[in-house]
């Protein structure tokens, strides 16, 4: 009686095993195509468009860091016209996958039928419309001028040169002229606790949100790693107090 109960229950577990795997290979889907293909048509017309592109005008400010740098508009004006005349556009479409995960999709098209792109996930630090909208014109713009080959004036880092003490900072995890070791930073992330703290002081400044993802090189504010956590709470506060200040006169 009780071997039998065993070889139910092990025909069982065996059973859902199957199951298991089954479902786990049928995850396994085969990568999406980033381009046509054959390209060359599209190639050669690309090379044509980018040697009569000019240099994107930096026609922002950034009052944080006390720099300029090329918005999407600047971009896009500056490339269209090139593009246009040997056969080119672009298209740049949001769609959300089965998982529920929206991406930015940057295809380049030639009027063979031809294409390359790129694909981004966009993760932006709150799930509200004023982040999401400043998180993905962030994207648009960074991935239409690499996959298109727009260049812009030297001064364009979108304010990292200005800050590069900033930079130091965040990327180190620790303060500028501070003895630094790598190997004794630890990869945890930030708690909970911590997290909360972060969105609430980012709750009403989307754009510093962004300036720190793109700083710490993060996806999610989430995965900064608590090694970070003190200096850039410090950083997100001083860029505030000078957004709040305003211009000296």
């Amino acid at each position: 009686m009780e071997l039998n109960l065993f070889h139910h229950i092990s025909s069982l577990f065996e059973d859902l095993n199957k199951k298991v795997t089954a479902l786990a290979e049928s995850k396994n889907v085969a990568p999406e195509p980033s381009r046509s293909d054959d390209i060359k048509d599209l190639a050669t017309a690309l090379a044509k468009a980018q040697a009569d592109m000019p240099i994107a005008d930096l026609n922002k400010n950034n009052p944080y860091f006390k720099s300029s740098y090329a918005d999407l508009q600047s971009i896009v004006s500056a490339s269209r016209p090139s593009l246009t005349k040997y056969g080119l556009s672009v298209t740049q479409q949001i769609y959300d996958d089965n998982d529920g995960i929206g991406w930015l999709i940057t295809t380049l098209w030639h009027i063979s039928g031809q294409w390359i792109c790129s694909r981004r996930r966009i993760v932006p630090a709150k799930n509200d419309i004023q982040t999401i909208s400043s998180h993905t014109t962030y994207l648009k713009r960074i991935c239409y001028a690499s996959l298109i080959g727009v260049v812009t004036g030297d001064e364009d880092d979108d304010g990292e040169i200005a800050v590069a003490t900033s930079r130091d900072t965040f990327a180190k995890g620790t303060a500028i002229n501070t003895k630094y070791n790598p190997k004794e930073t630890s990869p945890a992330v930030i708690s909970k606790d911590q997290l909360e703290e972060l969105e609430y002081e980012l709750a009403q400044y989307p754009e510093v949100a962004e300036m720190v993802l793109d700083g710490l090189r993060l996806q999610s504010i989430a995965d900064m790693p608590k090694a970070k956590f003190m200096v850039s709470m410090q950083r997100i506060r001083e860029i505030k107090r000078l957004r709040n200040e305003g211009p000296k006169k």
